[in-house]
């Protein structure tokens, strides 16, 4: 998939027909792959904004999402300015209220969710580098993802072609910021026939000083995609991703103390906050055409996550006997697989049907440690000390979904779906039915009557 670009402009009604037309003279149509199948942006039923990765590199220091996504509709990114916390992200307000990580929305890399089982999500490991597309979907039909009432953010990285190309890349600024990468991305044939290979490999780093005291961050992020045509209706394709995280956490400050000096960091002085994160996950994803009206899609993936923080928590709190510690240390195996068939045929209309099967699960070595030791009498802070918390937790999704797309004139579709969901030690379930009417009014122009629970 190529998308040349995409814009969002706000024009007078009145200048619409005249829009339409000059669009039917100079068509570009944008092909949406975060729906359960590929279509057209004008026949999805979700609302759709897609970003082009050659331009979120052409101007940004390829550090951070908030520096290409601010501009998408709906979507609000909140950058904390500190590299030991990850973006804040919402969706017309689902994800607002997350503290930490991503909320409320559903995030996938490559087809891997980089939103866990318990419905938290990260976005360090996406390699703005190597991005093809970042695609937002907002509206109800994201519900067939399974727990994202909000929306979904599906990023799709770039699929090597000839001639073969290699890339470096630099970006320098104050306070000790540097980013430095290097891409390589080619072919063997034209990726048609069995044999045919194609790859991306992608590895970048960045450090920063940091504006305050005590906010220095350094990342190494690598990502790799390895496709192999195994014959003329099938192709496997590879996918790897590591990212190694290392970040001062220089806290907040009250009033008196931001007037006194806004670049202090007094209590990330005194108990050394910090993170560290260690993420590696590999897919790989089978895709067949059992025949000309059908088509097959498997995809597995498996990962690890390894995170230790230490916080600016007081001695006297952790020695509550239910306190956790001032020291999280969490390890997370997690791994899945999703089955999808797609069918077009006739039943009276054209229909195309989808349906699919999502397992998910993740293992959760959770520990929390005092953040100081006992030296000569008084708490050195920033030492690992005594066990506080020693927890193993378990989370799997279940998710069999349901969708299918009628064509019942020219102008006119009908869309309808369904979604279930178990999971968790409850047992708990989900269910979610949506439907849609669409209507194209005219080539470029097409209105909806969205229905969903």
């Amino acid at each position: 998939m190529k998308i040349l670009s995409v814009r969002h402009v706000a024009l007078p009604a009145l200048l619409l027909p005249l829009i339409a037309a000059a669009q039917a003279a100079d068509e570009q149509t944008m092909v949406v792959t975060a729906a359960p199948t590929t279509v057209s942006e004008l026949d999805t039923p979700a609302a759709v904004s897609v970003v082009n990765g050659d331009e979120m590199r052409q101007a940004a220091p390829r550090v951070n999402l908030s520096e290409s996504l601010g501009a998408v509709p709906g979507l609000q990114v909140q950058n904390r300015q500190n590299y030991a916390q990850d973006l804040q992200l919402s969706i017309r307000g689902f994800g607002s209220r997350s503290t930490y990580g991503v909320r409320g929305l559903r995030i996938y890399v490559d087809g891997i969710p980089a939103t866990m089982p318990d419905g938290q999500g990260q976005t360090s490991n996406i390699d703005i580098g190597s991005v093809d597309t970042i695609e937002v979907l907002r509206g109800p039909f994201s519900a067939l993802y399974g727990n994202s009432s909000g929306g979904v953010i599906n990023v799709t990285s770039q699929t090597g072609t000839q001639p073969p190309t290699v890339e470096a890349s630099s970006y320098y600024s104050s306070f000790g910021t540097w980013h430095y990468g290097m891409k390589a991305t080619g072919a063997v044939g034209d990726g048609s026939h069995a044999g045919d290979v194609d790859y991306t490999v992608s590895t970048n780093r960045f450090t920063t000083h940091g504006y305050r005291d005590h906010s220095g961050a350094r990342k190494n992020l690598a990502n790799a995609r390895l496709g192999v045509r195994i014959n003329d209706v099938s192709k496997l394709t590879l996918l790897l991703n590591s990212v190694d995280i290392k970040a001062n956490d220089a806290g907040g400050l009250t009033a008196d103390e931001w007037r006194d000096n806004p670049r202090q960091s007094p209590r990330g002085d005194q108990y050394n906050t910090r993170k560290n994160t260690r993420q590696t996950q590999a897919g790989l994803r089978y895709e067949r055409q059992l025949s000309a009206q059908d088509d097959l899609s498997v995809m597995m993936y498996a990962g690890e996550r390894e995170t230790t923080q230490f916080q600016s928590i007081p001695r006297a709190p952790q020695l509550k006997p239910s306190h956790a510690g001032g020291v999280i240390d969490l390890t997370r195996h997690y791994q899945g697989i999703d089955t999808r068939l797609t069918h077009r045929g006739e039943l009276l209309v054209p229909v195309t049907l989808t349906a699919g099967l999502d397992y998910e699960n993740m293992s959760e070595r959770r520990k929390g440690y005092e953040n100081f030791v006992m030296v000569n009498g008084a708490p050195q802070y920033g030492e690992q000390g005594a066990l506080r918390r020693n927890e193993r937790n378990l989370m799997w999704n279940v998710d069999p979904y349901l969708q299918t797309q009628w064509q019942l004139t020219d102008k006119l579709s009908l869309d309808a779906g369904f979604a279930t969901a178990r999971y968790g030690s409850t047992r708990t379930t989900t269910t979610s039915p949506q439907a849609m009417a669409m209507t194209a009014v005219m080539p470029a122009i097409t209105n909806g009557c969205p229905r969903a629970r």
